[in-house]
């Protein structure tokens, strides 16, 4: 048998990248807020250079650090991972529907991983506001709710890190409000600004078809 591991790792990668894409244009990502919003709208038009990310071995690296994490915080834990979240949000007449997916939940903590090449710069501003989301469509939904002790408890967030230098967590109370959140989902629907972070043309595929690119001496480089 020629047995390649190589392979078998990558077309795993790119079978999960394939079975998160958007499925309508009323369903938008949370991921899609905090980052240009004209990159969701390439991945669409230039498939190739979509599964093409698939095959980046720091992409597959972060990817293979976060599934063990997740199973060490299910099995140690016995957290919920890769847990479903959505909320309905109305622009105008149209309605659509923030979909996240949060890496763990355990009792009233949100949790999400995050790797790194170095721990310059963390908590980076757009992790803190993923976890603001979600915890703002968490403590926003009754069903959500129900499972909290009636009194007075909400969800709250932590933000794991994975670095060479450091290995740390960050705790994150407020979630954004409900102004802000439908100005992040206009931001997107109207791509109001692109790119959202002056660093991100330099780390994104999709950069040499792109229109908006900017160009800069220097970027980060968390995943």
């Amino acid at each position: 048998i020629n047995l390649s591991l190589t392979q078998t790792l990558f077309k795993s990668r790119l079978s999960d990248r394939k079975a998160h894409e958007k499925k309508d244009n009323n369903t938008i990502y949370v991921t899609d807020l905090l980052y240009c919003p004209l990159k969701p709208r390439l991945r669409e038009q230039f498939k190739e250079l979509t599964y093409a990310e698939a095959y980046t071995p720091s992409t597959l690296q972060g990817s293979l650090i976060h599934d063990s994490i997740e199973r060490i915080l299910s099995e140690e834990l016995n957290a919920e991972v890769e847990v479903p979240i959505s909320k309905e949000i109305k622009v105008g007449d149209q309605v659509y529907t923030l979909v996240g997916r949060a890496d763990a939940i355990k009792d009233n903590a949100v949790i999400e991983i995050k790797t790194s090449r170095n721990d310059s710069g963390i908590p980076r501003v757009e992790h803190v506001l993923q976890l603001k989301i979600y915890l703002n469509m968490l403590n926003s939904n009754p069903n959500w709710n129900k499972r909290l002790p009636q009194n007075g408890t909400r969800f709250y967030g932590i933000l794991l890190y994975i670095t060479p230098d450091r290995i740390t967590e960050f705790r994150i109370e407020d979630e954004i409000s409900e102004d802000e959140l439908s100005e992040l989902v206009q931001d997107f629907i109207y791509t109001r600004v692109t790119p959202k972070h002056d660093w991100e043309c330099k780390y994104c595929i999709f950069a040499k078809v792109c229109p908006n690119k900017v160009i800069i001496n220097e970027g980060k480089d968390a995943n």
